[in-house]
């Protein structure tokens, strides 16, 4: 993060006009950015195949090849790259054009400091946003292809919480199974979580999470409502966590566990989040399910292997 609290970021301008690339420059890097010039396509094509970038501003008119081609090789081999268009050239043929392309905005010149600023924080914006949903998406692949892939319950526990916690960005994530005889929620695997808090004791569900049981939708606790809400909020408190995110697994519409995150700081989670999280879930779900039952069976196996060479012993004794 800069001073200003925006992500760093690389911009390369590419503009045949000096003027340009020295008033650029000195907007951007006052904002904390790095800014790397190309005078020519050709420089800014070798650039982008040697050098890492967030963002191009290319203009769109220049002499001997067009800052189009800019936007075609990005569009090709740096899809990661946002790209904006500017040219002193402005028309709504060319805008279209350009981002039909593949270009996030276009700003026609000349342009002041402020819409500048504007127009490159909200490409960035938007660059950083399609990185994230996509490390997001794969993460989640990766996980649910483990899931999918594993029969081991701890090996699926702790799976869970690790991808969460990561899928998300928060400081924690555990898992907890719900115990209908005395109504209380164990811990069955956690990450992020020191083995103190982590160890403090069943969680009376009744105190914690009534809720979700009832409600049987995922409930957000903040600071200010632990000691309303929580059973344990001074150790909370004190494992640096201001926010509780409890999501139910369920089967067959029974609610069977809990999936759990923890921030350390106030976190709201946007509607297409909120979405995976539950998309997640169902998924974890299914994979315990899987887990238990085989676990169950493994069980009556290994019991069977106990007892008929017992059973037949006794057979041929009885002979």
């Amino acid at each position: 993060m800069n001073a200003r609290g925006k992500p760093k970021a690389a911009v390369l301008v590419v503009d045949d006009e000096q003027i340009v690339h020295e008033s650029v420059q000195r907007i951007l890097e006052e904002e904390g950015y790095r800014v790397v010039s190309a005078l020519r396509v050709d420089q800014a094509l070798d650039k982008l195949e040697n050098e890492t970038f967030d963002l191009a501003l290319t203009d769109l008119m220049m002499p001997e090849r067009s800052g189009m081609e800019v936007v075609e090789a990005i569009a090709k081999k740096h899809p990661d790259v946002g790209v904006v268009m500017f040219t002193g050239y402005a028309t709504v043929d060319s805008a279209v054009e350009s981002i039909k392309l593949g270009a996030l905005d276009y700003l026609p010149k000349p342009f002041t400091p402020e819409e500048l600023l504007e127009v490159t924080n909200r490409a960035l914006e938007k660059v950083f946003k399609a990185r994230r949903d996509r490390e997001i998406e794969q993460t989640y692949a990766d996980a649910e292809r483990a899931l999918r892939s594993s029969l081991d319950l701890k090996e699926i526990l702790n799976l869970i919480c690790s991808s969460v916690a990561r899928l998300f960005s928060v400081k924690a994530s555990a898992v907890f199974i719900f115990r209908k005889r005395d109504e209380a929620l164990e811990l069955a695997s956690s990450s992020g979580l020191s083995e103190e808090y982590a160890q403090k004791g069943l969680i009376d569900a009744k105190k914690s999470i009534s809720d979700v049981l009832q409600s049987g939708k995922p409930v957000i606790v903040e600071d200010a409502d632990f000691e309303d809400s929580l059973q344990y909020p001074a150790e909370a408190r004190k494992e640096n966590i201001s926010s509780i995110l409890s999501i139910p697994l369920k089967l067959d519409d029974a609610v069977f566990g809990v999936l759990r995150t923890y921030s350390s700081k106030k976190r709201s989670f946007s509607d297409d989040e909120m979405d995976l999280l539950l998309k997640f879930a169902e998924q974890a779900a299914r994979a315990l399910e899987n887990a238990m039952t085989y676990e169950r069976v493994r069980t009556d196996i290994e019991g069977l292997k106990k007892f008929i060479p017992k059973a037949v012993t006794q057979k041929a004794t009885e002979s």
